[in-house]
């Protein structure tokens, strides 16, 4: 599991000017902006003609949230979110909530015990004839909404679909009753999906697992970042439903919630649908302490070294700049877009060039809420060692100190970063996602920004960042060689 590269796959809502994408740019879009009295967020951008509604919305926190010897804690969270409410997903909730509240009790004694206790079974069997699996998506799907499904991040946690148009008011009753009255049904089946999500996404991938420790590593126990949004199996299998209760009180409320429409929508009823559903949902008041979070260290470089049944590789880390560092981060987003592809530095450079050390190669830059940083990762290629794949990246470092950026090829990967950003966007989906993400972790008015800078980044800029950021006495470093050989 890689980490997402929120910036880079951004782009702008207005993109730039002929000059910089060598054709005429699409209508400027710019999206409306409202707040509800309860302090929710809504971004609204009107596209005619579309059959489907583009609706995402997102809470400004994700596992970064997670309390400690609780990590998977939001993940968790974000699946029992889909189990309904007292209205959907129950046959009858004044039984059900009598039942629950029993379940409740019997399982947290067998998690202290560390073995089920007598009449937990029975109380599950009842309560599997009163509820309703999947009732809550069972509404959408009737309605015609295609792509439910919802994603944990550091920095937020985030539910989306595509609805039908006719169906907008569904969408805005649906989302409002899950906030106001959720039932965290189904627990013990959701911590068994989760774990099952970890096994397919980590733990079955040699790779994963130690980008996972060396996530951890990088930024340092108390950081964060430094465990993985899916959380640690141990942790998950102990969580309590209370604890679920608890997240949720404090992370989703009005004021932190941020929801994105895009589709053939008016501004005005949006407003008045949004007003009567969600503004029902009342502010979070004093729960808002247990957000409260100690300073946040800085990233503590370290560097890992292991086996692995894979090909040889390292991946060099260097600390960078927040989501909301505007002007570096773009510049080390359109460094990493010079690195990239088969016309980029590393492949002309290490893989086909006069080294030939590399099999593959790529580079990243990756900007979250609390910081970020630069990667670069080397495939060993016949017969190379680790020590020859670092020694590879110094020297295209070296070249790109020495002001070996040319017009020409600059030109091009800002052609390219705009293009592929536009092609993101043209999507409706893809819009409203970023869009949220963006309103996330520093503000939507950086899509503009970012197009704008990029297109304007200098080699001047990407010497500066390099010289700056890219620094081999503060960089960490994972060194994986392959089981068994090189």
């Amino acid at each position: 599991m890689r980490p997402a590269r929120w910036l880079a796959g951004l782009g702008a809502l207005a993109l730039a000017a002929p000059a910089a994408t060598g054709q005429a740019p699409p209508p400027k879009l710019e999206p409306a902006h409202f707040q509800l009295d309860n302090g929710m967020t809504f971004l609204v951008v009107e596209r005619p003609g579309r059959r489907l509604l583009a609706a995402v919305w997102a809470v400004r926190d994700g596992s970064a949230a997670d309390p400690p010897a609780s990590r998977g804690l939001a993940h968790v969270v974000e699946h029992l979110l889909y189990a309904g409410s007292r209205t959907i997903g129950t046959r009858d909730w004044e039984a059900e909530a009598s039942l629950l509240g029993r379940w409740e009790r019997l399982y947290e004694q067998s998690i202290r015990r560390g073995a089920p206790v007598a009449g937990l079974t029975e109380v599950e069997q009842q309560l599997a004839e009163i509820q309703r699996p999947g009732a809550y998506a069972g509404f959408y799907t009737r309605a015609g909404a295609v792509g439910i499904e919802a994603f944990t991040r550091h920095d937020l946690t985030a539910y989306q679909a595509l609805v039908p148009m006719e169906k907008l008011e569904l969408w805005f009753w649906l989302e409002s009753d899950r906030l106001l009255q959720p039932v965290f049904r189904g627990f013990r089946r959701e911590l068994a999906v989760v774990e099952q999500e970890r096994r397919q996404r980590i733990d079955s991938s040699p790779t994963a697992v130690w980008f996972e420790r060396f996530d951890a590593a990088y930024w340092g126990a108390g950081h964060p970042y430094a465990h993985s949004p899916g959380g640690e199996r141990l942790e998950v299998e102990r969580l309590l439903p209370r604890e679920a209760r608890t997240h949720f009180e404090a992370v989703y409320r009005p004021e932190r919630i941020v929801a994105v429409l895009v589709g053939d929508v008016s501004v005005p009823r949006v407003r008045e649908l949004a007003e009567r559903y969600l503004g029902r949902l009342g502010r979070g008041g004093d729960v808002a302490a247990a957000l409260v979070r100690p300073e946040v260290p800085e990233p503590a470089l370290g560097s890992l070294e292991g086996l692995c049944a894979c090909r040889s590789q390292v991946e060099i880390r260097y600390p960078t700049v927040p989501f909301a560092a505007a002007g570096d981060a773009v510049a080390l987003d359109v460094l990493a877009g010079l690195l990239n592809s088969r016309s980029g530095r590393l492949y002309r450079e290490l893989v086909v060039g006069e080294d030939r050390v590399a099999y593959a190669a790529s580079a990243e830059h990756v900007s979250r809420k609390l910081g970020g940083y630069f990667a670069v990762r080397i495939e060993a290629g016949e017969g190379a060692g680790l020590e020859t794949l670092t020694a590879a990246w110094d020297r295209v470092l070296g070249r790109l100190r020495a002001g070996g950026i040319d017009d020409a090829e600059l030109a091009r990967v800002r052609r390219q970063l705009v293009t592929d950003s536009w092609r993101q966007l043209e999507q409706d989906a893809g819009m409203a996602q970023r869009l949220a993400v963006a309103e996330v972790l520093g503000g939507y008015g950086q899509f503009a920004q970012w197009l704008d800078a990029a297109s304007a980044a200098s080699g001047d800029d990407l010497e500066r960042v390099v010289d700056r950021y890219l620094v081999s006495t503060e960089r960490a470093v994972l060194s994986l060689t392959r089981a068994g050989g090189s």
